[in-house]
């Protein structure tokens, strides 16, 4: 049940994060700075290293922790955004 609500919670992170990162509210220097973290994280010359045996999963988590920082920092500036994807989602999930 953990893990459920743990993808839940990623998939609605993401839905977020997707739609302020095209809300022209959000200051750029926001979307540049999340831009080069995914950048880092999904660069093959990975100066971090992967963690042996779990190869993909530590790049997804950096990447659902990524996302969720962007929609704490960059939440402010597109709140009604930020709240309808929210209810979107979940009215998605209902379904």
């Amino acid at each position: 049940m953990g893990l459920l609500r743990l993808l839940l919670a990623s998939r609605r992170t993401l839905a977020r994060a997707y739609a302020l990162a095209r809300d022209s509210r959000v200051p750029l220097r926001l979307k540049l700075l999340a831009l080069a973290g995914v950048l880092f994280i999904l660069s093959p010359l990975n100066l971090l290293g992967d963690i042996p045996l779990l190869g993909f999963f530590d790049d997804a988590a950096l990447l659902a922790l990524l996302a969720s920082w962007f929609v704490r920092v960059a939440g402010p500036y597109g709140v009604e955004i930020s709240r309808e994807t929210l209810i979107a989602s979940r009215s998605s999930i209902a379904l």
